[in-house]
């Protein structure tokens, strides 16, 4: 389904809202270097308003998309849902109608998570031994395991003595 409004109609009527509804099959869209798959078809609600030579828009998406956990990389879907005024620019009132898809891919971006997680207590993959921390342990012999005291605090360690392992 194709959202748009007529620019004509907006400009006719100015300080009259004008709302469009309906459901949009996405696909793929990129956000800052992720592929990002929306799952199904995104449900928006655009209003317009043109007034004093500006148009005014907002856009409501919601929708489920489907993107990587920000620390483990498996796959996840996030539920999205999003009101954002965007702005209107003269050229995108040029032509004969007022395209709504990018406005509701900019819509469904703002509603993201910046880093989303599988779980909120994700461990993530190890830096060292790449080992996926959710799932297992560190490999035999991962650096990561080995803690070595911050060589700025053994003036402490040495004040107060070896702490035992779980105080660590």
């Amino acid at each position: 389904m194709t959202m748009r409004f007529d620019v004509e109609a907006l400009r006719a009527e100015p300080g009259q809202p004008r709302v469009v509804e309906g459901d949009v099959a996405l696909g793929t869209l990129e956000w800052q270097g992720e592929a990002l798959h929306a799952e199904g078809t995104v449900h928006v609600v655009a209003r317009a308003i043109y007034q004093g030579g500006e148009t005014l828009l907002w856009v409501s998406v919601r929708g489920r998309v489907r993107r990587a956990c920000s620390r483990c990389l498996v796959k996840l879907v996030e539920e999205v849902e999003r009101d954002a005024a965007l702005e209107v620019t003269p050229q995108d009132m040029a032509g004969p109608y007022l395209e709504l898809l990018p406005f509701i891919e900019a819509a469904l971006r703002l509603g993201l998570s910046a880093k989303p997680l599988c779980t909120p207590d994700c461990r993530g993959i190890c830096p060292s031994c790449g080992v996926d921390l959710n799932r297992g342990p560190h490999r035999p012999g991962c650096e990561a395991v080995r803690k070595e005291l911050d060589p700025r605090l053994k003036a402490l360690r040495d004040v107060l003595g070896e702490l035992p392992p779980e105080a660590r």
